[in-house]
């Protein structure tokens, strides 16, 4: 079973990728380093929750869709 870190960061990574948006656009909209958006995405780092509402935001995703993502549906 995947951590919660991972999990979250797998879904930010697709929907950014899915957007055709770098880690340095999403980055620059955040006020964070690539580095960091690296981070969250690879799940090696925590993100806040404000954080994650901002990135959600940034790439137009629900926070219903996060919590499907989390908590519905396929818990791999």
């Amino acid at each position: 079973m995947k951590k919660e870190n991972e999990r979250i960061g797998e879904f930010l990574r697709k929907k950014r990728t899915e957007k055709n948006m770098s880690m340095q656009a999403v980055a620059d909209q955040l006020g964070v380093t690539p580095v960091q958006v690296h981070y969250w995405e690879a799940g090696k780092r925590t993100i806040y929750a404000y954080q994650l509402v901002a990135y959600c935001r940034v790439l137009g995703v629900s926070a219903d869709d996060l919590a499907i993502m989390l908590y519905g549906g396929n818990n791999e």
